[in-house]
């Protein structure tokens, strides 16, 4: 019983916090200053220290604690047991959000991931927004070997939208990636922020599409501090884990580039491969 409450406050003081840092956080650098030179701002270390905290507890006893509190959460994807499916052992999903670049082609950053992906044989799902992404650069990560799943037109809230215009965004997207997507192929989708709703849940079943998080993940495009927040994503990743980063631009996020690279690193030493979503999801025979 004592375990379950404390669970229990653990994923409200996660959920709260989210929300609040969300809503309150300066997304623009202090001038003069890249992300990666300057002090953290004490809302990066206080978010820093929130996420040592849950990674101490464990995101993998969060998660179902989260599936019972928010039953939108039920069908949700966050990891895959080794001790369920054995074919987990030595995978890990590495799924990166927000792609391809909100501020345009000039900024984008998109050679320079899929150099540091291909030094490591690594591959990921790319959640995609429509309105930030071209068709050229989807076809490019397809013919990498890379997957592309949905999330939405645009980075910013929707969990306030009626099911119809969820409906229209979620379309919008789909009709983006889908020429990008293999014949069967799960089709994945990760709502924004992680703010799944009943009624976006809803659509997702009638449109047969899975909502996928993770148990790996620290606000790395939040917190500048590339080296503990790879160590953060290292501490939580076992094998079956699913990873959650964010895409780098040139100005915006650009660090990004550096811990997706310490992380994979440290996946190589531990011997853990990192794969698209569908392959693990594949090797688990979940779908």
């Amino acid at each position: 019983m004592r375990r379950g409450f404390w669970f229990l406050l653990a994923a409200f003081a996660f959920c709260f916090f989210q929300i609040a840092f969300v809503l309150r956080y300066d997304h623009t650098p202090p001038r003069g200053l890249s992300a990666a030179s300057r002090p953290l701002t004490w809302m990066e270390y206080g978010n820093f220290l929130l996420w040592s905290l849950l990674t101490g507890i464990g995101p993998r006893r969060i998660a179902p604690v989260l599936k019972v509190v928010f039953p939108q959460f039920e069908d949700t994807v966050f990891f895959y047991s080794a001790d369920e499916f054995p074919a987990a052992a030595g995978l890990v999903a590495l799924t990166i959000d927000d792609g391809i670049c909100r501020q345009g082609p000039g900024q984008s950053m998109l050679d320079e991931v899929l150099g540091v992906l291909g030094n490591y044989s690594a591959h990921a799902t790319f959640f995609v927004c429509s309105q930030y992404s071209r068709g050229g650069d989807l076809r490019r990560l397809s013919a990498a070997g890379h997957e592309l799943g949905n999330h939405l037109p645009e980075d910013k809230e929707y969990f306030q939208v009626d099911a119809d215009e969820f409906e229209r965004a979620l379309l919008e997207t789909d009709r983006a990636v889908a020429p990008f997507l293999n014949i069967g192929a799960t089709r994945w989708f990760r709502a924004p922020q992680g703010r799944l709703t009943k009624t976006m849940s809803d659509v997702l079943k009638a449109r047969n599409m899975t909502h996928a998080l993770g148990d790996s993940y620290a606000d790395d495009w939040a917190i500048p501090d590339v080296e503990r927040v790879s160590e953060l994503y290292l501490r939580q990743v076992v094998p079956g884990s699913v990873a959650i980063m964010h895409m780098p631009e040139r100005g915006f996020r650009e660090h990004t580039l550096e811990s997706l690279r310490l992380f994979l690193q440290g996946l190589q030493t531990r011997g853990l491969r990192a794969v698209t979503l569908g392959t693990l999801d594949d090797a688990c025979g979940c779908r």
